[in-house]
């Protein structure tokens, strides 16, 4: 992001003061490079994320060197209990995708790394991402390193050390050095790299918080044929604002960063048409997973060593599967050493779970809750690991154990719920969701799943009465037009207020450019209003899109047999029957129930005068 009329100052940076101050010497030079303070950092995916404290609330937040200032969603400052205020006329933010006009919120007690700081400011709107981020103006000031894969972030103050290599660690290894390109103002602290991509200089800013994108407008520069035959298309992604971003993935001839080069790799590109953000790409979480990386302002360099492993590709992997990387001037993986603190090697763990090591990734989290027995996070970093490999059983013991430790994370009570329901135990799934609902914050994106949960119980009903809070403060998020198709849909379910659930999918579709999912929300709503035509088209629209959606072939299925066409109800039924086993069970709670397969459908009166 980058800002306009003002400017973040780097206010949190005052924490770093109260820290130890151990040195780093060269002997050789009067260096003197010391560390000023060490955050303890465990990936949420390719997120980096660090413990805080909120006005006496634990709870994590997420780091993120691309925002220009700390952010948190609208939502995020109502689950918190913070007040928000207006900033000075002009004020806006800026971003892939648009801009937004945000607000000020001040957290009266914000504690990080044990210290404790007063009215800490955070810049608020824009897209909720489900968690609040520190930024640029704390991770773009001093000299820091960044070491995802061993789980630690750390910050430095330099002297007399303008001609020293500041790799500390990396004694033997191939050390690469890449020129730190200068900020659009003296304000402005995102960290600006010099990447070359297929020969041609690019100018990249380090986002820590997701993985390495090219700009659609810089791809064109490079002559990346977006429309060649082997460009995959990769979906949308959210920008800052509603409309999302369509992404590409394409394959470079090479990346150069700090002397590495990395050949033949699939990239992402994002649609950046828009957008004048100063910069032609991301240099992203999958680029810092795979480096051990120190960015020094002091210096204006960058030194890097290689960790192995996957670099770009492995923000790719989903689509095209594992790639190795080929490279060359990397030299020899970093030599791992073995984590001491039960943070550590939670730290270790989530990275190697990031990169798909799940056995490695269990080995640490065993390690860090045989440290730390009493910390539910490392359970729940534990069992998320075994979901990953495949060992359900395990995962749901890992659950119930840090259940015991914090009984009302609505997270945990709501994955719970889920696992419950999965084994047909409708009583303890219901036990379960009624406790989420009570202890998930009214404006937070997670009320989603307990919806959800609801609707499959047979209690739509209850769901609806969640969501009304939920979408007044995302009516200018890009999850609105999905919640909105949400809310349609369980009106539908519950047959209730259909005039309203048609005005919400009516909204919905009309921000989202005909979405199946939603059209298939709207074909409900009007099976329910008995407008079998309507039901029947919309359905038929769905699955021109996704032919084997099986609610629409269920829908479709029910409007056909009212209006007399029993034979292509009967067909459309079974075809949702054979894409979804369970189609019959999650409808019949609601009273839509279809003839069994085996059933004679009775002949329709004919009307007076043989109608």
């Amino acid at each position: 992001m980058k800002v306009f009329h003002r400017a973040g100052a780097p206010i949190l940076l005052a924490v770093l003061a109260t820290l130890p101050h151990p040195a780093r010497a060269d002997g050789a030079s009067k260096c003197k490079f010391n560390e000023m303070g060490s955050l303890p950092v465990v990936m949420d995916g390719f997120s980096p994320t660090i413990p805080v404290m909120i006005n006496g609330k634990q709870t994590r937040f997420g780091l993120s060197s691309g925002a220009f200032f700390n952010e948190m969603s609208r939502a995020k400052a109502a689950e918190l209990g913070l007040a928000t205020e207006p900033l000075p006329s002009g004020f806006m933010v800026t971003g892939n995708g648009g801009s937004f006009t945000p607000e000020l919120a001040r957290v009266r007690d914000f504690q990080l790394a044990g210290t404790k700081l007063q009215n800490v400011e955070f810049v608020v709107g824009g897209n909720d991402h489900g968690n609040g981020y520190l930024g640029a103006n704390l991770l773009g000031v001093w000299d820091t390193e960044f070491d995802f894969a061993k789980g630690t972030v750390k910050f430095f103050k330099a002297s007399g050390c303008n001609r020293v290599n500041l790799a500390y660690w990396g004694k033997g290894m191939s050390i690469g050095e890449a020129r730190l390109l200068p900020g659009q103002s003296e304000q402005d602290h995102h960290i600006y790299v010099e990447v070359i991509v297929n020969g041609n200089a690019l100018r990249a800013v380090l986002t820590t918080d997701y993985p390495t994108r090219i700009g659609s407008r810089a791809a064109a520069r490079l002559g990346i044929d977006l429309n060649a035959a082997q460009v995959v298309a990769s979906g949308p992604v959210s920008g800052i604002e509603t409309k999302k971003l369509q992404t590409w993935i394409v394959h470079s001839a090479t990346v150069s960063v700090g002397g590495e080069e990395i050949r033949n790799t699939p990239i992402t590109v994002i649609d950046d048409r828009r957008d004048n953000l100063g910069w032609d790409m991301s240099l992203g979480s999958d680029f810092l997973m795979a480096h051990h990386v120190l960015v020094s302002p002091t210096q204006r360099k960058m030194f890097l060593t290689y960790n192995g492993g996957p670099i770009f590709s492995v923000g790719t992997e989903r689509q095209l599967g594992r790639i190795e990387t080929r490279a060359e001037n990397m030299g020899a993986p970093e030599k791992m050493v073995d984590p001491k603190t039960a943070d550590e090697f939670a730290g270790r763990g989530s990275g190697r779970l990031t990169r798909n090591d799940v056995i490695g990734a269990i080995a640490d989290f065993s390690e860090a809750i045989r440290q730390a027995p009493t910390r539910a996070d490392f359970l729940t970093d534990r069992a998320n690991a075994y979901f990953r490999g495949g060992h359900p059983e395990l995962a749901a013991k890992d659950i119930d154990a840090a259940l015991v430790i914090t009984p009302t994370d609505h997270r945990l009570l709501i994955r719970r719920a889920q696992i419950r329901l999965g084994k047909g135990d409708k009583a303890g799934a219901l036990a379960d969701t009624d406790a989420a609902a009570a202890a998930t914050p009214k404006g937070s994106l997670d009320i989603g799943p307990v919806v959800t949960l609801y609707e499959r119980l047979g209690l739509a009903d209850r769901g609806l009465a969640l969501l009304d809070p939920l979408l007044e403060l995302h009516r200018d998020d890009i999850s609105y037009a999905s919640l909105l198709n949400k809310r349609s849909w369980n009106r539908a379910l519950a047959n209730a207020e259909l005039d309203r659930a048609l005005r919400d999918i009516n909204n919905a579709l009309r921000k989202s450019d005909n979405d199946p999912t939603m059209l298939d929300t709207r074909a409900l709503v009007q099976l329910r209003r008995k407008d079998f035509a309507a039901a029947i088209g919309d359905a038929g629209a769905a699955l021109d899109k996704m032919p084997k959606l099986a609610t629409s072939l269920f829908i479709r299925g029910l409007a056909r047999i009212a209006i007399g066409d029993e034979a292509g109800g009967k067909a459309d039924i079974d075809a949702a029957r054979a894409s979804q086993a369970t189609i019959d069970q999650r409808f019949a709670d609601y009273g839509l129930i279809a003839p069994k397969p085996d059933a004679v459908i009775p002949a329709r009166p004919s009307k007076p005068g043989g109608g």
